[in-house]
């Protein structure tokens, strides 16, 4: 058993999670772009699910175009993390058996997707979606929002962790 090349490892495996999300939501985007700005954005900037307290519906923003406009940067946000971990996936499977410095770049990469991904799971969803639109006040499954997106953030958030803790002497 080698340390350094289990810690390694460990960077590969951890990237997959922004890498892999960061992908599939583009590709689940595409596919039911409209549905998802109709039943999941434009209903959530809309604040139409909340308990319509007349001191927060100031927030609300109904424009017909504006779910668009959130679920294209939520998409491209996704998107930029998915490529940015999995280029870093890449370099770091390219040097593997490389020096540190040439492991470390990949990593630099996959930081920066699995920062992508927490600024649109994390901060997007559990924090501006979740307090700035009160997801957390919907009818139907308060929390869904924010439990749901923290799901997706949590492993990112480890990945970061993980890809800054793991250190080699050079």
């Amino acid at each position: 058993m080698n340390e350094v090349k289990v810690s390694r490892f460990v960077c590969l495996v951890m990237t997959l999670f922004p890498a892999l999300w960061g992908l599939f939501s583009f590709l689940n985007n595409l596919a039911g772009f409209s549905g998802t700005v109709q039943y999941a954005v434009a209903p959530l900037l809309s604040m139409q699910n909340t308990a319509n307290n007349s001191w927060l519906m100031w927030r609300a923003i109904d424009a017909p175009w504006a779910g668009y406009v959130g679920l294209a940067l939520i998409t491209t946000v996704e998107t930029l993390g998915g490529i940015f971990a999995s280029l870093g996936l890449i370099i770091m499977v390219k040097n593997f058996n490389k020096s540190y410095i040439l492991f470390s770049k990949g990593k630099a990469w996959a930081m920066l997707g699995a920062s992508c991904a927490v600024l649109v799971w994390g901060v997007g969803f559990m924090v501006v979606a979740g307090d700035w639109f009160m997801a957390w006040q919907a009818k139907v499954n308060p929390l869904n929002t924010q439990m749901g997106a923290m799901i997706y953030a949590l492993p990112c958030i480890t990945a970061i962790i993980v890809l800054l803790a793991q250190k080699e002497s050079q």
